[in-house]
């Protein structure tokens, strides 16, 4: 099949989140992945790489969506045609290669890079996308196999990803601080006879009136035994003396993500809540002050996971995971690297994680203290201000 590239002219419709220099940063080290590692091309599926890359920026990639970035030019996105205006009008790199809903996407790929890039020639492609299921990755192969091409599974952007530049930090305090109103509207509300759902309506006002953008998960909001489940949202019970409640707040700014997780009681909290209160307090001052640049991120998990023991509790989660450009499933970047055993890579300066040191009790509660923090270059440094302790509702 034939196609066509084309250009998106005129003014943009919404200004950018970040400067063309920064684009052309990210442009620039993709380049030199793409240099050592013998590519001729690259082409990302994964909506967070194709945002990172050109700033193209959609819900809707159910749709077969990729960018193809060669050694000249930039970026050009495939993607379905009533998407294509949020490359051609408010994207970075404006060209773009539409197709058809009748039409194979995957062959539309083949045919932009014989466009871009005669055979013969090494195309890195990311084999890790949630959206592009096996079968088409499989089509993929054949038809640049048959083509004349030589396919390698390659993951050059997340590795770039991890460690944020300025204006991506600049954007994650931005986020955090709408995350702290969202918390502080949530801690607000939480009394006797308020239900989850009170919550959950004061938490998304609150978000999207102080600026926040759609996030990849949903806040998390539970109480009483349901304080015990894992990533549970509201469900309309209300709480009662005696209850915890979780509330795991996402602010989000120009794609980029900053949570929280705080935990409340109605009424005092009891003694055993208040004893992992102070397990969870004493391990992120403990992670916290060990985060430096150069440090393994298993010999942070160690510290936390012996004082939790310390305090008679046993940690069966990870520490923490890394965070920035969040598309569902997900808020995070823990695919991409987390705070746990076995993870011998090391801190460096400008990334962020977000420590999530807590316990659950199954049926009874669950209590997680959370903060998100970014990597200096003397230590870690919290992006919001809000009290950690256990509140009283």
């Amino acid at each position: 099949m034939s196609v066509e590239v084309v250009e998106g002219t005129g003014p943009l419709v919404a200004a950018l989140p970040f400067t063309e220099g920064e684009y052309a940063r990210r442009l620039a080290a993709l380049r030199g992945e793409m240099t050592a590692a013998g590519l001729d091309a690259f082409v990302a599926f994964g909506p967070e790489n194709i945002n990172y890359l050109t700033g193209h920026d959609t819900p809707a990639y159910q749709y077969l969506q990729a960018s193809i970035v060669t050694h000249d030019g930039a970026p050009v996105t495939v993607l379905r045609s009533i998407d294509a205006s949020n490359t051609l009008l408010r994207s970075w790199s404006r060209r773009a290669v539409i197709y058809a809903d009748h039409d194979d996407p995957v062959q539309t790929v083949i045919s932009s890079l014989r466009e871009l890039i005669p055979p013969p020639a090494r195309i890195g492609a990311e084999d890790r996308a949630f959206f592009v299921t096996p079968r088409r990755y499989a089509e993929l192969a054949a038809g640049l196999a048959a083509a004349g091409y030589t396919l390698v599974a390659a993951q050059l952007v997340e590795p770039l990803r991890l460690v944020k530049s300025a204006e991506e930090i600049a954007v994650i305090r931005a986020a955090g601080r709408i995350t702290e109103r969202a918390m502080q509207a949530a801690m607000h509300c939480t009394a006797e006879g308020t239900s989850e759902n009170d919550i959950a309506a004061a938490v998304w006002a609150a978000l999207v009136s102080n600026g926040g953008e759609f996030p990849g998960l949903p806040p998390f909001i539970v109480s009483g035994p349901r304080s015990s489940l894992g990533h549970a949202t509201w469900s309309g019970r209300r709480f009662e003396v005696g209850d915890a409640v979780n509330f795991e707040i996402p602010g989000v700014v120009a794609r980029y993500v900053a949570p929280l997780f705080r935990t409340g009681s109605i009424g005092d909290p009891s003694p055993e809540m208040l004893a992992i209160e102070a397990a969870c307090l004493s391990s992120l001052d403990l992670v916290i002050d060990a985060m430096r640049p150069g440090v393994r991120l298993d010999e942070i998990h160690r510290l936390n996971v012996a004082n939790f023991a310390r305090h008679g509790f046993e940690l069966a989660h990870r520490t923490g995971y890394s965070v920035g450009v969040n598309y569902a499933p997900d808020w995070g970047e823990g695919d991409l690297l987390s705070i746990q055993a076995g993870e011998t890579r090391e801190l460096a300066e400008g990334m962020v994680f977000h420590l999530v040191p807590g316990i659950y009790l199954p049926r009874r509660f669950g209590l997680i203290i959370s903060e998100t923090v970014i990597v200096t270059k003397d230590g870690a440094e919290p992006v919001m201000e809000v009290p950690r302790e256990v509140f009283v509702g």
